[in-house]
């Protein structure tokens, strides 16, 4: 070990120690009601699988006050959430931590109680500990990239999923943790722009939705080819009358409409033209979902909605897919440790994908089409 190293480690238990008499003891975790959950994630999904622990907390310490320290994208995937009680907007302190500890200290809810400063996997980095630390959170427990600034670290656990190790820290509150979906909360004005953009797009509103995710970074060798899409599509169309709604970012919008220009009827691209809470919105109203395995897969699981998801050889599903979940269907037929370059999903048939959707839509066509759900987009 560096003398660097060293000396920043003696520096850290320094500051623990003079800490040590506003801590929490270990021993006395689960008497505390307070709690204040650090969410500076950068990857959507990460934010998203962090979502159950908020419902966990809550459902072990029904009384809790729970507060989050947030910032980007994190504040729309918490800010309806019912079992948060304030979510405190900050600067990310990866971009600028002296302006974000100055911000939670403004902020700060729990100046003369005790609490406990919790963070979640994807927020283990030294700057978002010192925010907490600076802004005023002493007692800390959960996923440390040093853990001698933590009371109780957590260590990723690879064999299990991000919301079962996210759960390991309502455990190490000394509390029984039960598994929670991830959940997105979304407005009634989200679902008046969502109907506008729908019946912009032309959907009709008395046949199937399909959600369709066909884009994902290329770095992240995940695709399928457009064709198989195409073919997906068509099917979809002719047996059922689907409509066919494409989701995605804004830079994604171009591609998307390529894929579109190859089939023989009307589609819709709403990509980029909703926030998180609307695209949650929008999914929570459609029929079944075809998806890779990438963002908004995610945002359609906070969202119930019933989904095929293509996966790629190369990724292990246990760790971010909705692995033994009624209503998904993963296809993954191959196991590889790395991808080539030029790496495709082929392995995944389109007979296979129809399949699949056929039985998502014989399970859950009933419940989505629901005639409560229609009356809300056609009356907003």
């Amino acid at each position: 070990m560096s003398l660097v190293r060293n000396l920043k480690i003696a520096a850290f238990r320094g500051i623990t120690a003079i800490e040590g008499r506003r801590s929490v003891p270990s021993a006395r975790l689960r008497e505390v009601d307070n709690f204040i959950v650090f969410q500076h994630a950068t990857a959507l999904g990460t934010v998203i699988h962090s979502t159950p622990l908020f419902s966990a907390l809550r459902h072990a310490v029904p009384s809790a006050h729970i507060a989050a320290v947030a910032s980007g994208f994190s504040l729309d995937a918490l800010r309806n959430n019912p079992a948060i009680d304030s979510v405190i907007e900050t600067p990310s302190p990866l971009k600028d931590l002296k302006s974000s500890i100055q911000s939670i200290r403004r902020q700060f809810p729990f100046h003369n109680s005790n609490f406990v400063s919790l963070f979640p996997s994807g927020n283990e980095r030294t700057v978002v500990t010192l925010q907490a630390l600076f802004g005023g959170a002493s007692t800390r427990v959960g996923f440390a990239v040093e853990p001698a600034l933590f009371q109780v670290p957590l260590a990723f656990d690879r064999t299990t999923s991000q919301i079962a190790n996210n759960l390991r820290i309502v455990e190490a509150l000394g509390h029984t943790s039960i598994h929670f979906e991830p959940k997105i909360f979304f407005t009634e004005q989200d679902t008046a722009v969502v109907a506008e953009l729908l019946a912009d797009s032309g959907v009709d509103l008395s046949r199937p939705i399909v959600v369709f995710v066909t884009q994902t970074s290329v770095t992240q060798r995940k695709s399928w080819r457009p064709e198989r899409f195409h073919e997906a599509a068509i099917y979809l169309k002719e047996r059922y009358g689907a409509n066919i709604v494409f989701v995605g970012t804004a830079s994604e919008s171009a591609a998307i409409d390529q894929l579109r220009s190859g089939l023989p009827f009307a589609t819709s691209n709403v990509a980029g033209k909703t926030n998180l809470s609307q695209l949650t919105a929008l999914m929570s109203l459609a029929t079944v979902g075809l998806t890779l395995d990438t963002g908004p897969l995610h945002i359609g699981r906070a969202a119930g909605l019933p989904m095929v998801v293509i996966a790629p050889a190369w990724s292990p599903p246990i760790e971010w897919l909705p692995v033994d979940n009624e209503r998904y269907r993963i296809l993954k037929n191959a196991d590889m440790p790395s991808a080539s370059p030029d790496y495709i999903i082929d392995e995944v048939s389109v007979a296979e994908v129809l399949s699949a959707l056929d039985d998502l839509l014989s399970s859950y066509a009933a419940e989505r089409l629901q005639p409560s759900a229609l009356r809300v987009l056609r009356e907003t």
